[in-house]
């Protein structure tokens, strides 16, 4: 927030001639917010929630949600688009340390021929988005980013960890929410994946 709330930043942004700013991982981290180490944001958590280690003087969790509208919203008044840097390609753990593991013991993540996490990531595991919901939720958290927050594009972290015909099918339903939308990424893998057909 102290990025759009600085005239002097912007202003220095604005003055490159700058049409965007690609933002690190801001969604939900798995350190808690009082770890005092630097987090560049590759361990997600909850896709969904911004993460709070951001917010000026939190009260409860809707300070998160707030802040980061506002700062986008400082953005977009100055004429700068916002991408958002995702990393759908894995999780900060596994089991009991993933939600969606919790939820839906072993969906969510591509397995090996011996029933191990694939580690296409080199972070321990690597998301299924071959399968159907695993990818629906992708879409939808995607979708959420652009509607709820005005989000108006997205860098994929290890993009080749997802299937062509999955970033084909999140730029086309990303696309009807705005044709201007910018969808990009790292064409590899962190390591030897079970994804067939990837962006590699």
């Amino acid at each position: 927030l102290d990025i759009a709330n600085s005239d002097k930043i912007i202003d220095h942004l604005k003055d490159l001639g700058i049409t965007h700013v690609q933002i690190l991982p801001m969604f939900d981290y798995a350190q808690k917010n009082d770890d005092p180490n630097y987090n560049w944001g590759y361990n997600p958590y909850n896709y969904n929630t911004p993460e709070s280690r951001y917010v000026q003087d939190m009260k409860d969790g809707t300070d998160a949600v707030s802040q980061m509208r506002e700062m986008i919203a400082e953005f977009h008044k100055n004429g700068i688009g916002v991408i958002m840097d995702v990393v759908y390609n894995h999780t900060s753990g596994t089991g009991g340390g993933s939600i969606y593991d919790m939820t839906v013991p072993k969906y969510f993540y591509r397995m090996d021929s011996q029933g191990n996490y694939s580690n296409g990531s080199g972070c321990g595991n690597e998301t299924a988005t071959n399968n159907e919901m695993v990818k629906k939720f992708v879409i939808d958290s995607l979708k959420h980013w652009m509607n709820d927050y005005h989000i108006n594009g997205f860098r994929f972290d290890l993009m080749g960890i997802h299937e062509k015909t999955t970033m084909a099918e999140i730029y086309e339903e990303l696309s009807a929410i705005d044709k201007n939308v910018m969808v990009y990424g790292e064409p590899w893998t962190g390591g030897t994946s079970a994804v067939k057909a990837g962006c590699t």
